[in-house]
């Protein structure tokens, strides 16, 4: 059979408007895909740098204290100073030499005269102390500052003379010389007091527990009663659960009663409250040497010292004993001057022209001064270069300075997301216009 083909007048034939061709649901999804991530890489917070790790912040570390023995105290100083630019949160480190041991408070703050935080401190147990900058350094720069704080000698030294103490400074060591008495060479033994006497120290780093005790002369008489009574000071209150009275003729190399001792044939009896206690021996012979052990906890910790009061009673005779320790605190001070403010935008001059007669008014004569401020040394720190004034062009004005560094971004974020938007946005665009060519061409067929 043959086709029959049907041929219009070319004439008389009318072409309707053709639709654009629709794209596929793929290509509007890339094309909407591009325009949204655009739209996002606008807006997307740029994350924060991590915070940066000063080196060799700790410029100096001295000490006037003088170890007589093991759990000595030494207290230290220490100066400090951070270059221009560092930002809040960036961090310095100090390492304790392992002879020494932390003592005091954990946590300190090194602030300015006028009472504003400079940076934190934090140290651990293991003798690490780690400052870190708040945000007082993003609007001002020199910075620097001192810190104190104490430690405790925990080695046995063998000899006297002097000892270096090696504090690790980031990549750098810093050595302090520290001088220890001379032990004593003969007739060492520990010896009972003449008269009652009476100590107290802290048991922990924390400064929370105080421990004491009541050492007491032999007896002279044939028979003596012995009567201990101990009265906390303020903020502190006495721990019946240890409480450990102790007698015997002698004494250890410690200076403690050594043993075996007489407990079990002259017991004490033992009254105690937080606030009192009281520790009675009867009959003790003669040449019995009697000591008390007490613990304190602290109730308020905001003093700065704690006392206790005690009397001792032998045969009679009353002595009192009293005995006070300060609180040992970490602490720091911190300064630097603040950011030169924004120079102010000179706007460059302009010629006028009159509306009625057309002609132009030339500029006004005079050309505005301008210059860069001079970094200042700080007070406390490292001093920072100093820069020479610079006059500028006239046509060319300083631009204003911000008042605050600002923090350092790491540049993955938002504007790593626009570029990736534009390129999705436009392959979308091309696969939407060769779609509807596509289907033109195949409309025309």
């Amino acid at each position: 059979m043959r086709n029959h083909i049907h041929h219009k007048n070319a004439a008389n034939t009318t072409e309707l408007p053709r639709a654009l061709p629709a794209a596929s649901p793929t290509v509007l999804l890339a094309a909407l895909l591009g325009a949204l991530l655009a739209a996002v890489g606008l807006f997307w917070p740029v994350p924060a740098a991590q915070a940066a790790v000063v080196p060799n912040a700790i410029t100096s570390v001295s000490t006037t204290s003088t170890v007589g023995d093991q759990w000595s105290q030494v207290d230290f100083t220490c100066r400090w100073a951070v270059p221009d630019g560092s930002q809040p949160g960036d961090t310095f480190t100090l390492q304790l030499p392992p002879q020494l041991r932390w003592f005091g408070s954990t946590d300190f703050d090194l602030k300015t005269p006028s009472g504003e935080t400079v940076a934190t401190a934090h140290a651990s147990d293991s003798g690490l102390v780690v400052f870190t900058l708040g945000s007082f350094v993003a609007s001002h720069q020199g910075i620097g500052g001192t810190c104190s704080f104490s430690t405790l000698y925990a080695e046995k030294p063998a000899s006297g003379g002097t000892t270096q103490l090696d504090f690790q400074v980031g990549s750098t060591v810093i050595r302090v010389p520290v001088t220890i008495d001379q032990p004593c060479q003969q007739d060492c033994a520990p010896k009972p007091p003449a008269t009652p006497e009476k100590g107290m120290w802290w048991s922990d780093t924390a400064q929370t527990e105080l421990k004491s005790v009541f050492h007491l002369p032999a007896t002279t008489l044939p028979t003596s009663d012995v009567t201990i009574t101990d009265t906390p000071g303020p903020g502190t209150q006495i721990d019946c659960s240890q409480i450990v009275p102790r007698v015997g003729t002698a004494l250890d190399q410690d200076g403690n009663i050594a043993t075996p001792s007489d407990e079990d044939a002259y017991p004490a009896v033992i009254e105690c409250t937080p606030s009192l206690l009281t520790v009675t021996w009867t009959g003790l012979p003669k040449g019995e040497l009697a000591q008390l052990f007490v613990v304190t906890k602290v109730t308020d910790g905001t003093l700065d010292a704690y006392t206790n009061s005690g009397h001792v009673t032998i045969a009679g005779k009353d002595t009192p004993v009293m005995v006070e320790v300060r609180r040992t605190s970490a602490a720091g001070t911190g300064n630097g001057s603040a950011l030169p403010s924004p120079t102010p935008t000179v706007a460059s001059p302009t010629s006028t022209r009159d509306g009625a007669t057309g002609l132009e008014t030339p500029p006004a004569t005079g050309t505005p001064t301008t210059g860069t401020p001079t970094t200042g040394s700080p007070t406390t720190g490292t001093p920072g270069p100093s820069t020479a004034p610079v006059a500028g062009p006239p046509e060319t004005p300083a631009q204003p300075q911000p008042t605050a560094a600002p923090l350092a971004y790491t540049g993955a974020g938002g504007t790593a997301v626009v570029p990736l938007a534009i390129l999705l946005l436009a392959g979308g665009t091309v696969l939407a216009f060769l779609g509807m060519k596509r289907s033109a061409k195949r409309r025309a067929h």
